[in-house]
This record gives structure tokens, sequence and C-alpha cells, in this order.
């Protein structure tokens, strides 16, 4: 290379010319330096210890800083139980927003979060007072739409199945041990019921009405299991009886054992598809577990079908969820 001042041959790696000793310029261009070259260590190392601490924090937003500070600050944070990035960020409003039992099983450590830093209630006496007040909730609903449906109220007794009508029938046949069994429990005789039914599934061990009448009479004096014990014989018996479906699902219901209930309406409405009462049963069980779009799909069902859906039911599914659009969806 030559020297920009004297114009001498000097070598390249030569830092000055030695003609007139000025100092030599590469005429390379520096290469830009990356980002990581730009950015200075210290600030790696924060940014870094900022990404490990988010492991052991909630941020909670959609509440008021619980610190004693001269301001406040619209969000908290709070220690996690143990270090881990799941549910880093947790949102108040959303969390109070769906119902309480889906909040326990979406965000189990948000809801716990809230509750140590009192933003939300808890102990036996908040949870026990919330699923009351869902049931409550679900009731309602429930008897909201069935008033749409023109259908007499149904009592317990009437759903008891048997043919009452049989003349000249054997008195030991299992066909009129259930009728006396129906007769009975029509006039409130629950011990003699069950042991009529009980008497015609022994005559006739495939008799899947007994087993569903007795498990009847049991839900009506509160022995929930064994109503649930009975419903399940009868529809081992028959796959297709879907009272039996419909009576045990809406035990498990009350027993908020929510996954087998849905199991069991599902099955209903394979056995008889045109038992609408059981799609809005469904849906408000779904509702209640957060499966919110298999709820949405049999509200549009009924919606299809040219019944009325509850406006409060939509508006309480509508806060936690968006509505799909075009109709059903696929499940």
């Amino acid at each position: 290379m030559k020297c920009r001042k004297c114009k001498g041959k000097v070598s390249s790696k030569a830092e000055s010319c030695p003609h007139c000793e000025s100092p030599l310029k590469s005429d390379k261009a520096q290469k830009p330096k990356r980002w990581y070259e730009k950015t200075s260590v210290t600030l790696c190392i924060a940014a870094g210890l900022a990404v490990f601490g988010l492991g052991f924090i909630h941020i909670i937003t959609g509440v008021v800083s619980t610190y004693d500070l001269p301001f406040e600050l619209p969000f908290d944070i709070v220690l996690k139980e143990s270090f881990g990035y799941s549910e880093t960020f947790v949102d108040a409003d959303k969390i109070r927003a769906i119902p309480y039992t889906a909040a326990k099983l979406k965000y189990p450590l948000g809801c716990r979060a809230l509750q140590r830093t009192h933003h939300l209630d808890s102990g036996k006496v908040f949870e026990t007072r919330m699923t009351s007040r869902l049931k409550e909730n679900m009731e309602r609903w429930q008897g909201q739409f069935e008033r749409t449906l023109d259908k007499p109220k149904q009592r317990w007794q009437d759903k008891l199945q048997g043919r009452i009508d049989a003349l000249q029938m054997d008195p030991e046949d299992a066909n009129a041990y259930n009728n006396r069994g129906i007769a009975s429990a029509i006039r409130s005789q629950y011990e003699t019921a069950i042991a009529e039914f009980g008497r015609a599934s022994r005559r006739n061990p495939a008799f899947a009405e007994a087993y569903y009448n007795r498990g009847l009479v049991y839900v009506a004096i509160g022995q929930l299991g064994r109503g649930v014990s009975d419903f399940g014989k009868a529809v081992e018996i028959n796959p297709g009886f879907t009272e039996g479906y419909v009576s045990r699902g809406a035990i498990y219901v009350t027993m908020s054992q929510y996954d087998q209930a849905i199991v069991d309406f599902t099955k209903a409405i394979e056995t008889d598809p045109t038992c609408v009462e059981v799609y809005f049963t469904r849906s408000l069980v779904c509702y209640v577990k957060g499966q919110y779009g298999r709820a949405w799909q049999d509200v549009h069902k009924i919606q299809g079908l040219g019944l009325t859906v509850p406006p409060e039911f939509l508006k309480n599914l509508r806060l936690v969820s968006t509505e799909p659009p075009g109709g059903p969806i696929t499940p």
C-alpha cells in the first residue's frame, strides 16, 4: 500500500510511514457491531436477573397494591409458593368473572395468590358459599328454561316406570312386585317401596325399570350413593335407558362431580337426541367446568331448535368467553 502523504510504498502491517513517519489509516471500513457487542455486560446481567426473578413472583393486575406506600399501584406482587413460570401474571378481574369452581381448575396458582393477598376470600366457609350460590344459579336457570318448554312440571313419582295397568297378574311376577313398589312410593311408603322393587329385581335380574324406580326412591330419601348405584345398574342392563343416564347425571351435579355428569348427559343425548332439557343442563355443567366452547355448542343447538336460553345465563357465559361465530361448533 502507499502512504497518503508522501506516496511512498509501505507494508500493510505498518502503523506509520517509514519515510515521513505519518500515521497510517486503514482504508477498510469497520464492520458495524452486533447488538450484543453494543450492549453492556451489566445490562445483560440485569436482564437475566429480571427474567430469573419472574420465576419467584406473581404479578397481580386488576387490584390495588397492598404495600404501605404513599401512593397506590394498579397491581400487586406476591412471592410464589415454589419457583416456576406458570401463572406469573395473574388477572384478578378475569378470575373473579368465572365460576369459582372453574377458576380453581384453570388458575390454581392465581387463586391461591389472590387469597394469600386477601384480594379473594378463602376458607371452607367461602368455598361452601360460592358452591351453594353457583348451584342456586344453575337451578334457577334450569327452571327458567323448563318453563319455556310449556310442559307440566313432573314430580319424581311421575317418573316411576312399570306396567301399572296389568290385570290378572301373578302376584309373584316381577312386574307385580314393581307395581306394588310404585303404589307404595306414591303413598310415601318408601321402605316398603324399596323392598318391593328389590323383590322385583331378584325375580328378574334384567328388570332395568325396577332398579331405576328404586334409585328414584333412594334419591328422594337422600341416599344419593345408592341412587347412583341403582341407576348405574339400570343403564348397565339397558344401555339405551335414557332416563337412567339423566337421573344419574343429575345426582352427579348435586355431588359436584361434574366430569361424570357430562359423560352421563352425553350418553343420554346419544340415546335420545330430542331431550332438549339435557342439552341445556349439559351446557350449565360445561360452564361450571370452564369448558365454554362445549357450553356454546349446546346453546347453539338449543337456539337452532327455536328455543329460548335464559338471558341471565347467556350474559354470564358471554362475560367469561367469546361466543364462537357461525352457530354451532364441532366438539
